[in-house]
């Protein structure tokens, strides 16, 4: 059975202690790394916002280093941002930096009220790569949108253990120019995305594990709006699932962002 255990920086800073928790935690071949901000030694943030992502990222790297990672190795990614609109060009502007070669990592970017202070964070499951067939494969297939543009991957798969770890997918597909404003359409788009992911992976409904639904202003009402068209892909499956209300995504015409992890068959 698989034990879990704590992995800490050299030099960790003062947030770990302050606030009561690791750095990351290894079970088995994986690597689940708490959300890294742009925090100094002493837990403070970097007044600068881009010197605040890069700190953010060097937080990152050295956390993966203590569990023998590096950014290669890094399978999901989620980052959130207090203003995504203002700050994109920033983030992307680091990310391609650190994050210069294929294949890509997936990515989810959520829009957040609140950082303990910060303005940006980044949050990364990653394979570690204990063994020769520990291994990460990435997907960008053609009948889903054009990430790998953007410099990220649709789906990326772990082995062994063969999870896939899908990108949160929004109202983007091949053939559609503009997003459409109502928040329906838009999660039957992003529905659409993950059944095209699915049938990539040769997997279906019941071998989904995990997903998360990110709906802007949220309300009881829009929730519901964005569950139709998943529960009809569900069917009779029945995935766990969180719903969380955000105050921005990637882009301020975009609603709603689904995200999803497969167990493959």
């Amino acid at each position: 059975m698989f034990k879990r255990e704590a992995v800490f920086p050299v030099g960790r800073h003062a947030l770990y202690e302050k606030n009561g928790y690791s750095a990351a935690i290894r079970s088995g071949d994986l690597l689940f790394v708490s959300g890294q901000v742009g925090s100094r030694a002493d837990g403070s943030p970097e007044p600068d916002f881009e010197a605040q992502v890069r700190q953010a990222f060097a937080n990152l790297e050295a956390t993966l280093a203590a569990a023998g990672c590096t950014f290669d190795d890094m399978i999901d990614v989620t980052t959130f941002h207090t203003d995504p609109e203002a700050q994109m060009d920033a983030v992307m502007a680091v990310k391609t930096e650190k994050l210069s070669h294929t294949p890509y990592p997936n990515w989810t970017a959520i829009g957040a009220t609140w950082l303990a202070g910060f303005d940006f964070e980044i949050k990364v499951t990653a394979r570690i790569p204990s063994r020769a067939s520990a291994s990460v494969s990435r997907r960008n297939p053609p009948t889903m949108w054009d990430m790998a543009s953007l410099g990220y991957s649709h789906i990326s798969v772990a082995e062994p253990g063969r999870l896939a770890f899908l990108s949160g997918q929004i109202a983007a597909a091949p053939g559609i120019d503009a997003v459409p404003d109502d928040l329906a359409e838009q999660a039957t788009i992003a529905t659409s995305s993950l059944a095209a992911a699915l049938k990539e992976l040769e997997a279906t409904a019941h071998d989904i594990v995990m997903v998360r639904v990110y709906v802007v202003n949220a309300t009881t009402e829009a929730f519901g709006q964005a569950l139709v068209p998943l529960r009809a892909l569900f069917g009779d499956a029945m995935p766990s699932i969180t719903t969380i209300g955000v105050q921005a995504l990637y882009r301020p015409e975009i609603k709603v962002e689904i995200e999803m992890v497969v167990r493959l068959p």
